[in-house]
């Protein structure tokens, strides 16, 4: 994760080179230097990352590297937002377009000088330690590394000889049926799908060992994320031949393809490919498995659906599910009670529900459950020590359950760059939150994790990228249909989450990475300091604010979760504390009012107030220049500034149909969304110009307003979803 923090911030301070390049004008070539010399050292921290597993120096050194990346970018970012400021206040937020150095700026840019002076010695020092640690410069994109020990512990918990397989008798059936089907002659490829974890080999292992007898050659080959194409072949060769090991050491590649090739070409076969991780494995093996019409199978385990299709696209895979409620406290009380036929004569129903309700803190997953019941046959049987277990059962904390979260680490760390900051942001969610697709989407493209790509809109990308997360199983897509209880019309509303032991990895890494932290309700009523190296603050539940607000400078996004109770909004908006804010999210708050100094910060990309009790937004909303999205749905707001509607950068626009839009000039040009606005003369000023909308709803429509829409909504040629609204709407809308 550490080349992927690093990585974003680099991006910040060349995305800063490029769009505030009038404030960084003087300064250029000392924060080109510093982008270099990050961007350099990004090579090294693919090497560091491996290595910190088994040195804390290194470690620190990953620790060091990360925190003066986080502390250019916010030393650049300071210095922009300082120097706007007081550009905007002698020239009325015009920007200079001629060189002017005022005394006060040649002053602030010293100071920045002196800054940077420092960052540029520290990064000297931290260089200098690399070679300490024998960090070596691998470059080029990220190698997929894997903790070998991990990979065999796995093997320990999840395969021993007496694992249970339980709950998956179906699924074991219909392999077993599409394996042996006698009317199939092609040679034919069926894999199994699901998360880490979810007893993928397990159920393979099964199978195969029903169906290979049934086969005159079987084979079973252990992919993983490292493999070598000549080491694959050989694993093949060696189950399916008697050649010597001497002999098959000296073999070369094309000799061994064409061994492989001639030998299952004369009988039929059964091939099990466990753990791939890519799609190139299949090109690379499927040439030298041939198809001689004679019933022979290949089984694959993945956690990547893209594998699967490409594989054999007319066979759908077999997508395995979580254990059910009863299926999760039968694997762990086989553990718990080994040797019991009858474990509900020895085992009360008082411990049985305890031991149940246990269980469902695993999320239904095998791996989990196992571990669980390993750790429940080394407590009493009583329900005194099963209840104290339930009270302290943090994964993270305990060496089993850390064997849990490498495992599922292993498709963390499998992650393009671009995706590992977006999987991290599920931390933030309260566990078992379902979070709006759309609105997940809005916060990503806030954030800076999504790129801009050529002819697609940031929201695509953005959707291009959770459907990767979906297709690896990280991420789990429901599909819900509102009812509006008004007008009894429907919705399709997509909603995502990720696996509880999911998330408890990403919490435990956030931390780790100084990525987000999350912070949950308190017991008691003390004000705590925050660390000052918070940069993403998640706070959830009534009690979760009392916290000393003096150090969190360096804090660039707030969300909160859940109810805050009674707090004051001073105490949730410590404004002059809280300059560098990109992201505010305060879905659900009881906040009445926002203060006038909200207009100071300046780099705010998403102002969420969903379901507040916000009756007007401040004047110094026009102010955001950078805001890109403004959530005010379910708020008491009637009325915006015009200021509002002449920021270029606003993408989304979501307010309640209270709202009199005072659009009176054209613009925002930038503008996908648009909803829930309510109808009126802006309809006819405005409307066409808004050539980028891809959605559009627009409440209390009446007959004045049907010659506008009519002449307005053949302008806008994006527009992909209209919602209209209204006594009566003819036809030709």
């Amino acid at each position: 994760m550490a080349d992927a923090v690093l990585g974003y911030a680099v991006q910040q301070i060349g995305n800063l080179l490029i769009n505030e390049a009038v404030f960084l004008y003087e300064v250029k070539d000392q924060v080109e230097w510093v982008k270099e010399e990050l961007k350099t050292m990004e090579c090294f921290l693919k090497d560091a990352d491996t290595k910190s597993k088994g040195d804390e120096r290194v470690k620190n050194w990953v620790r060091d590297v990360r925190e003066i990346s986080y502390q250019a970018e916010e030393v650049v970012e300071s210095y922009v937002l300082d120097t706007e400021r007081r550009r905007r206040r002698r020239k009325g937020f015009i920007r200079p377009t001629v060189r002017f150095l005022p005394l006060r700026d040649f002053i602030a840019q010293r100071e920045f000088g002196n800054e940077i002076e420092a960052i540029q010695g520290r990064i000297d020092q931290i260089s200098r330690q690399k070679s300490t640690y024998g960090i070596q410069d691998l470059g080029g994109e990220p190698e997929r590394q894997i903790d070998n020990t991990v990979r065999e512990r796995r093997r320990v918990v999840l395969h021993a000889p007496d694992a249970d397989l339980v709950g998956m008798d179906e699924e074991k059936n219909r392999i077993l049926r599409h394996l042996l089907d006698g009317s199939r002659n092609r040679r034919s490829v069926i894999s199994i799908v699901g998360m880490g974890g979810l007893g993928k080999t397990t159920l393979a292992k099964r199978v195969f060992n029903a169906a290979s007898a049934d086969f005159s050659h079987s084979a079973w080959i252990d992919i993983s994320q490292q493999y070598s194409a000549v080491d694959l072949l050989g694993d093949i060769l060696r189950q399916v031949t008697n050649l010597k090991e001497e002999y098959l050491e000296k073999m070369k590649r094309p000799r061994r393809e064409k061994m492989l090739y001639e030998t299952l070409e004369a009988e039929n076969y059964l091939i099990v490919m466990d753990d791939v991780w890519d799609t190139e494995v299949w090109k690379i093996l499927s040439r030298h498995l041939p198809d001689a019409q004679n019933g022979s199978r290949v089984l694959i385990t993945t956690r990547d659906k893209k594998v699967a299709r490409a594989a054999d696209p007319s066979t759908p895979p077999l997508e395995l599910r979580p254990l059910s409620k009863e299926e999760s406290w039968e694997l762990p009380s086989k553990k718990a009670f080994p040797n019991q036929e009858d474990i509900e004569a020895i085992c009360s129903e008082s411990l049985r529900n305890l031991g149940k309700e246990i269980a469902r803190k695993c999320g239904g997953l095998p791996l989990a459950l196992v571990v669980l019941g390993g750790l429940l046959s080394t407590k009493d049987p009583s329900v005194w020590a099963w209840k104290r277990l339930a009270d302290t059962l943090v994964w993270e904390n305990m060496e089993e359950g850390r064997v849990c979260l490498d495992i599922l680490a292993l498709s963390y760390e499998d992650l393009p760059r671009h995706l590992k900051c977006c999987f991290l942001y599920f931390s933030s969610l309260p566990e078992d939150l379902e979070i709006r697709v759309d609105k997940l989407i809005r916060l990503w493209i806030a954030e800076e994790f999504v790129g801009q790509k050529p002819g697609e809109t940031l929201e695509e990308t953005a959707e291009d990228y959770l459907e990767e997360l979906v297709q690896r199983c990280m991420v789990i897509v429901m599909r819900d249909v509102h009812v509006n209880p008004w007008d009894r019309s429907s919705k399709l509303v997509l909603r995502c989450r990720i696996h509880d032991l999911l998330h408890d990895f990403t919490v435990a890494e956030a931390k780790e990475v100084s990525f987000l932290v999350s912070h949950r309700s308190r017991d008691d009523r003390g004000a705590s300091q925050l660390d000052s190296s918070v940069r993403r603050l998640s706070v959830h539940g009534k009690k979760a604010w009392c916290w000393d607000w003096e150090s969190t400078t360096r804090l660039r996004t707030l969300l909160s979760f859940g109810t805050l109770g009674e707090v004051s909004i001073h105490r949730i908006f410590p404004i002059p504390n809280l300059k560098l804010l990109r992201v505010i999210y305060l879905e659900g708050a009881p906040i009445a009012k926002l203060p006038e100094q909200v207009g100071d910060l300046i780099h705010l990309r998403y102002l969420g107030l969903k379901n507040t009790r916000i009756t007007s937004l401040p004047s110094s909303v026009g102010k955001l220049l950078h805001l890109q999205c403004l959530d005010a749905e379910l708020t008491w707001i009637r009325t915006m500034s015009r200021g509002v509607w002449k920021i270029e950068a606003l993408r989304q626009v979501l307010v309640t149909s209270l709202v009199e839009l005072n659009m009176v000039e054209a613009g925002l040009r930038n503008l996908r969304v648009l909803k829930v606005v309510r109808a009126g003369s802006w309809i006819d000023s405005c409307l066409g110009s808004l050539t980028s909308l891809r959605e559009l709803q627009i409440t209390f429509i009446d007959d004045c307003h049907h010659p506008a829409l009519s002449s307005c909504l053949p302008k806008l040629p994006r527009l992909k979803k209209l919602v209209l609204e209204g006594a009566s709407i003819p036809d030709c809308l």
